[in-house]
């Protein structure tokens, strides 16, 4: 059980987790779905740390960082459950590349990185927007937004 903010405790895994290295910040190879994997789609390395960042904060999980679209489809071939995936990409692309019926197949949270204007949309699709520039709190709240939403 995390602590995401004052109070609001959430389950992300299981407690039988494998031990990690934190000094050298290693996670054991495995597609265990006991560990969250997130996905990012990032062209700014910066960003990309930051919210790879965060997602490591909340606790164990795998994070996989992607510079293009292209690149998402390879991967999720390889994740039999994605937990959540942070895209930047407005909604009509994500639709256009077909990515929202292959991230719904993976189970993943569909959180959007761009796109503010299409913010009702998004969230009527029991999606998330994190508006640029954001917090660690902020990715959080996004997060926790999407697994509300489809519960």
């Amino acid at each position: 059980m995390s602590q995401l903010n004052a109070g609001v405790p959430i389950a992300l895994y299981q407690r039988s987790m494998p031990q990690i290295d934190t000094m050298n910040n290693a996670m054991p190879e495995t597609t265990n779905s006991v560990i969250p994997v997130f996905l990012v789609l990032e062209r700014d390395a910066l960003i990309a740390e930051d919210i790879m960042g965060s997602l490591a904060d909340m606790g164990p999980c795998r994070t996989i960082h992607v510079r293009d679209a292209s690149e998402i489809t390879p991967h999720l071939s390889a994740e039999p459950r994605v937990s959540a995936v942070f895209l930047e990409m407005p909604l009509t692309q994500v639709v256009v590349l077909g990515l929202d019926r292959r991230l719904a197949e993976h189970g993943a949270h569909v959180i959007l990185t761009i796109g503010e204007d299409d913010a009702e949309h998004v969230q009527a699709l029991g999606w998330g927007m994190l508006v640029r520039p954001f917090t660690d709190e902020m990715l959080r709240e996004a997060l926790m937004g999407t697994i509300k939403r489809r519960l």
